[in-house]
């Protein structure tokens, strides 16, 4: 008997069948909340956009609430290793801080569409995600990276003294709002002077060392 025809193979088939359904069924949610909001979709048009049976979306997720709890685990962990990923490189914590800052701009200006549904929760960035849901722990963990890379760069001398845990908060804030205001504006604005602009500002926000007038760090 062939292996794929076992019942490992068996259960190796199903489980690739309930991927590919979770991803039809996350693709289609986060389409339509971007265009309607989260409370105007209802399940039936989540089914019609994914192509799949209404039956067959309640077998993979309970409600709409689940469905938005693991679009956010699935985004928010792919932006936390995708900031992780581009800080590793550098080894001064300034350098690390900005290019997991750069990542999380080029991640949101890549998705659009989650970027509008994450902005329309109407939470600011700045402040703690209660709660234990995915947000929650995405935030806590990206924040905690944050601090540390600020804590360093306190004690190296690259950042004005403050609380750390301060200074991460202000930093989400500030990306919040130039993404804010990129998708207000028609999303029409290139990536290199958002990338550009907010790096500026971190630098001017944070850095006590100018090497020149245009770079404060």
């Amino acid at each position: 008997m062939p292996p794929s025809s076992g019942p490992s193979g068996r259960r190796g088939v199903r489980a690739a069948r309930q991927a590919l359904y979770r991803t039809l069924i996350l693709d289609a949610a986060e389409t339509l909340w971007s265009e309607k909001g989260f409370e105007a979709t209802k399940m039936e048009e989540i089914a019609e956009e994914s192509g799949l049976a209404l039956g067959t979306v309640y077998a993979v997720f309970r409600g709409k609430s689940a469905i938005v709890d693991a679009l956010h685990e699935s985004r928010l962990g792919d932006l936390i290793r995708t900031a992780q990923r581009a800080a590793q490189d550098s080894a001064s914590p300034l350098d690390r801080l900005v290019a997991g800052v750069r990542a999380y701009i080029e991640y949101f200006l890549a998705h659009p569409e989650y970027l509008q549904i994450h902005l329309a929760e109407g939470t600011s960035w700045g402040l703690p995600v209660t709660g234990g849901t995915p947000r929650a722990q995405a935030w806590a963990e990206g924040h905690a990276m944050q601090v540390r890379l600020f804590e360093r760069g306190i004690q190296e001398g690259l950042f004005y003294p403050d609380d750390p845990s301060r200074m991460a908060n202000t930093l989400a804030a500030m990306q919040q709002i130039r993404l804010a205001e990129w998708l207000a504006g028609g999303q029409a604005d290139d990536p290199d002077p958002i990338l550009s602009g907010i790096e500026l500002q971190l630098r001017r926000a944070f850095c006590i060392r100018p090497r020149d007038r245009r770079d404060p760090c």
